[in-house]
């Protein structure tokens, strides 16, 4: 009983020595939890803070070159002068973890614009860590930017030069999908002559008609001419050799036009006219004895009749 009353002596006597020091030091357990509290919030709030922003360019991802920032900037102010709607751009290092939307809808709420400039505005933003494009506008825009098509198609033209040398492109780009939207140029929900056309152009769809007109009928003269040369040599008869040469140029150009439709699609009509070209210059290309003149290594010709002796030739 006298070891257990003993016991429980210490141990008041230990908890009281406890208290004792945490009154002593409360004020600094309290100093430095406040302290851990603070560089929490603190730490978030700086992650989620809108910057000060103007009514032009506020380039703070440092995705644009001074003389970009000027261009870009007197075509904005160009855009409010003759529409009275104002495009803001912002560009951010990161959003992050925040998503793009509701960054997007407080740093809209923070552009030093009335209540009703804020009607007739739109605001793209550009996060350059996340390659993530948005877009925001005010009540009288939004018919014309349905989400989230808009988003799609404005990430569309900006993406395609974030990992190049010249990113602010993409802000150009984005800036004059906008433009043509609130000019009525563009649809975001569907696709006008104009956006058909800068699309094709951008994908190159052109290229491949382009380099199918040219490469099909010159590789078709080429293969023919080789084989007009190896048919000669080994005296193919002629109308074999013709045909062969028809068929291999239009082969040739069935596999030329294949290739080049990888780079863009074009119609039935042209590839009629590739194949009309590129057959009969096979065939041309095979009359190896019409278009070939002087000393061809591949057609041995007799160039005298008169039998020399085998010590003319020793020198040859």
């Amino acid at each position: 009983m006298i070891k257990n009353s003993l016991l429980c002596a210490l141990s008041a006597s230990a908890v009281s020595s406890l208290l004792d020091r945490y009154n002593q030091n409360r004020p600094l357990i309290v100093f430095y939890l406040a302290l851990f509290i603070t560089l929490i919030f603190s730490s978030s709030s700086i992650a989620l803070e809108v910057p000060a922003l103007n009514t032009t360019i506020n380039d703070f991802g440092k995705m644009m070159r001074p003389a970009s920032v000027d261009d870009l900037t007197e075509r904005l102010r160009r855009m409010k002068t003759q529409s009275a709607y104002t495009v803001t751009v912002l560009t951010v290092q990161s959003l992050e973890d925040e998503d793009i939307e509701s960054f997007g809808r407080k740093a809209f709420k923070n552009l030093p614009l009335t209540e009703k400039e804020l009607q007739r505005s739109a605001l793209l933003i550009v996060a350059r860590k996340e390659q993530k494009v948005g877009v925001q506008t005010g009540s009288e825009l939004q018919p014309l930017f349905p989400q989230p098509e808009t988003n799609r198609k404005l990430q569309g033209q900006v993406e395609i030069y974030f990992n190049g040398m010249r990113p602010d492109l993409g802000i150009h780009a984005g800036v004059h999908y906008i433009f043509g939207v609130i000019k009525g140029e563009f649809r975001v929900d569907g696709a006008s002559d104009e956006e058909k056309l800068e699309d094709a152009s951008k994908r190159g769809s052109g290229a491949g008609a382009i380099f199918a007109v040219l490469l099909a009928p010159f590789l078709a003269f080429f293969v023919g001419m080789l084989w007009g040369v190896y048919a000669t040599h080994y005296g193919v008869r002629r109308e074999t050799r013709l045909f062969i040469g028809a068929v291999l140029g239009g082969g040739t150009a069935k596999i030329v036009a294949t290739l080049m439709s990888m780079m863009g699609s074009y119609s039935d009509g042209l590839w009629y006219f590739i194949l009309a070209v590129s057959i009969p210059l096979g065939v041309f290309g095979s009359l190896t004895e019409y278009w070939m003149g002087g000393d061809w290594s591949g057609i041995p010709r007799l160039k005298d009749k008169v039998k020399r002796k085998p010590e003319d030739n020793m020198g040859i």
